[in-house]
């Protein structure tokens, strides 16, 4: 009988046949893996309480060993595919987060310099072939079995199944198992790669990880040998359906040839072409949408993210504006209106506080550093960005700037700006054409420098302002 061990996964059985998913162990021994790729039950650490962009950190250390172990899976399953095995994947849910690259980067001069930590994004499905398809988070209950290899499994199991993740498959014909009640979305496939195969599951959890660790009962026991004998009836249906003699080189001489198979090929190639073509439109589009939808960044974000939504509202607002960073000196941005006004923004985000002085601080040396520079004659007028509250709703939100931000602002003539404010004045000007309202909101920024900024009222949409852009 082949072998069978679970990577992160509960087998509840009395065999040695659980690998922890933070382990870099081998899996030469074994036939068949199944992994659950969870960092739930892993001793990898967040860089608490820092994040990024909104996503989980985490530490040095961590970085470096979940790189690791991410490319040691993705070395162990391609030896197995290369040897005829076969590897599944239940799909727990995805983990989007950021790790530490080791590298820094480094602005200023003596003891004004500083060092920053490089950071990427990453997440918990890394160690998988990229062609399998993009894996994302939508969860369920009603998990509909299409084909007969997983039928029996799902009659058995279905009382452990839910499913936290759904597939869109690469182009590479895979073969659908799952799909949700209106068959829109692919909850499990087999995709053939190289001698074996890789076949995504919906969750499932047979036992919780105390129980495992302790003792199990015979129920567990009886259960668990019912799950390997549905893994190993699914396995060798796949296996089979895989195991056709691969076509020699001379059978596509032209004596072979059938013509309605060759008329058919022609389809395919068409078809394909338009495929490609939509693709390239459906990228653009994506890109489109990616830049509009960044602007709600306005209303959550912190940080960088923070920092390019608001860099386009203000280009909306007819700004120009742009991060400036010659080495020594770093500005999140630096505004300049048709007015002939000169602003240096800073951005902050806070999840439950007010926006308070450090920020402000920081953003008075910025205009006097930038007033410092040998090409600028006049200083720039200073512009504080705010995001407080950032993950409740606009409307339920009670605090701006602290009083002694405000005071500090009221001394310095700096503009004190709420974000959430700035995104509806944005999205008025993303969705219409009227340069009299934008100029007045410039002038309003203007004016009220050294205050928290009232933006003027929406005007009311009309066709004639209206934009089909």
């Amino acid at each position: 009988m082949k072998k069978i061990v679970g990577v992160g996964f509960f087998i509840p059985s009395e065999e040695d046949d659980y690998i922890k998913f933070d382990s870099q162990s081998s899996l030469s021994d074994f036939d068949i893996a199944i992994f659950y790729p969870s960092f739930s039950k892993t001793n990898y650490r967040r860089d608490y309480p820092t994040t990024y962009a909104g996503k989980d950190l985490y530490d040095h250390e961590s970085s470096i060993q979940i790189a690791e172990n991410a490319l040691h899976w993705a070395n162990e399953i391609k030896s197995m595919l290369d040897n005829s095995k076969n590897v599944y994947v239940i799909l727990c849910p995805r983990e989007d987060f950021y790790i530490h690259t080791g590298e820094k980067q480094y602005s200023g001069t003596g003891r004004s310099q500083k060092a920053t930590n490089i950071v990427t994004g990453f997440y918990n499905y890394k160690f998988l072939p990229s062609n399998i398809g993009d894996i994302s988070n939508s969860s369920g209950q009603i998990i509909v079995p299409l084909h007969s290899a997983v039928k029996q499994f799902y009659e058995a199991f279905q009382d452990y199944m839910n499913y936290e993740c759904y597939i869109k498959p690469s182009h590479e014909n895979p073969t659908v198992l799952f799909t949700t009640k209106s068959k829109d979305k692919v909850l499990g496939l087999v995709q053939k790669k190289d001698k074996g195969s890789i076949i995504l599951l919906p969750n499932i959890q047979l036992t919780d990880e105390d129980k495992f660790m302790g003792e199990l009962t015979k129920e567990d026991i009886k259960l668990g040998k019912i799950f390997i004998d549905h893994i190993l009836k699914i396995d060798k249906t796949i296996s089979g359906e895989f195991s056709k003699t691969p076509s020699p080189d001379w059978v596509n001489h032209k004596n072979y040839e059938i013509k309605e198979a060759e008329l058919t090929k022609e389809r395919i190639e068409e078809k394909k072409t338009k495929i490609s073509q939509i693709e390239q439109e459906i990228e653009h589009l994506n890109l489109n949408l990616e830049n509009q939808e960044n602007l709600k960044g306005l209303l959550y974000e912190t940080g960088k993210a923070l920092e390019n939504a608001v860099i386009q509202a203000l280009k909306l607002l007819g700004y120009t504006t742009e991060n400036f960073n010659d080495g020594t000196l770093e500005l999140d941005q630096v505004i300049n209106s048709p007015e002939g006004h000169r602003y240096i923004g800073e951005c902050e985000g806070k999840d439950n506080k007010d926006i308070d002085i450090s920020k402000f601080r920081q953003l008075q040396d910025s205009l006097n550093e930038d007033f410092q520079r040998e090409e600028i004659s006049e200083k720039a007028y200073g512009i504080l960005f705010g995001n407080p509250q950032r993950l409740v709703s606009p409307s339920k939100r009670t605090l701006d700037f602290t009083e002694k931000c405000k005071n500090g602002a009221d001394r310095e003539k700096i503009g004190l700006i709420k974000t959430a404010d700035l995104f509806k004045v944005a999205k008025y000007l993303l969705e219409n054409k009227d340069e009299i309202f934008k100029e007045l909101c410039r002038k309003e920024i203007h004016n009220q420098l050294g205050k928290v900024v009232k933006f003027p009222a929406i005007p009311k949409k009309s066709a004639s302002t209206k934009s089909h852009s």
